[in-house]
């Protein structure tokens, strides 16, 4: 779903096609360093992550 669109920039709400990303992203070192580690080692944990996260939030809140 998109959030906001405009010529330039596309926001997008996270799905299970962004696993790959996820995974990488916070396994960062600079991630980890200043954010923290969140465990995750596989796709399945950023699979796991990305619905308890944020499409979870989407759901209950509208926003995540």
């Amino acid at each position: 779903m998109h959030v906001i669109h405009t010529e330039r920039l596309v926001l997008r709400q996270l799905d299970l096609n962004d696993a790959e990303f996820i995974l990488e992203l916070l396994n960062e070192a600079a991630f980890l360093r200043f954010i923290g580690d969140k465990g995750l080692r596989t796709l399945s944990d950023a699979r796991s992550y990305i619905l308890k996260g944020p499409m979870d939030s989407y759901e209950r809140h509208g926003f995540g």
